[in-house]
């Protein structure tokens, strides 16, 4: 079962970055013989029978990793992300960033290898997120999103009060056999395979009319 992730704020933007952790502190300090305090502010919210936020905060409850795998066909296989809106009002979902931390997979853009996998062996691929705004569906390359300058174009979904919506991440790798791979001496990712670890940050904002 995937680990989930619940996202708790008042009702304005805020992002979500996939892993991440975040813990908000200060310092205080002075003579060892002194006395000191500190004030922490406590805040908290009770659902109602239904679940739901109290009016005027954001609840929203979803994964904490996607992953994807490439068979050794070059056949992709995605994974599917779902948000769960616990408020009362909708919110809008946007796909803020998208890195490569480490690894030796290749991420293109979709115009790069559609049409051209037996050009790019099978650790070349590119990925693109699948989504519903305003009832149509929407998808973001990966690779292009530092290109994308306004929030329509990062926005990947919408999801009303209550309700559950669904990202889906899709895509595609190159089909060629690595340079001087054969069927009895395998090289590089016929060899060895290939992985990756990325970062894709979502932001999630109170939904706008």
């Amino acid at each position: 079962m995937a680990m989930k992730k619940k996202f708790l704020g008042l009702a304005l933007a805020a992002a979500v970055a996939l892993p991440a952790t975040g813990v908000y502190a200060d310092t205080i300090g002075g003579n060892q013989n002194d006395t000191f305090t500190h004030n922490v502010t406590v805040t908290g919210t009770v659902s109602n029978k239904k679940g739901i936020a109290p009016e005027g905060k954001i609840e929203v409850e979803l994964p904490t990793s996607m992953t994807f795998r490439v068979d050794q066909d070059g056949t992709f296989e995605g994974s599917d992300f779902r948000v769960e809106n616990k408020s009362k009002v909708g919110i809008d979902v946007f796909v803020d960033e998208f890195r490569t931390n480490t690894g030796n997979i290749t991420v293109k853009k979709k115009t790069d290898l559609e049409g051209q996998e037996t050009n790019f062996d099978r650790s070349n691929v590119y990925l693109e997120l699948s989504g519903n705004v305003g009832g149509q569906t929407k998808t973001v390359d990966l690779a292009k999103v530092s290109e994308l300058q306004t929030e329509n174009e990062r926005k990947i979904l919408n999801v009303s009060g209550a309700n559950t919506g669904l990202i889906q991440l899709k895509g595609g790798a190159g089909t060629k056999e690595a340079d001087g791979s054969s069927a009895l001496s395998p090289q590089g990712v016929d060899k060895d395979g290939a992985s990756g670890n990325f970062t894709l940050i979502y932001k999630i904002k109170k939904e706008s009319h």
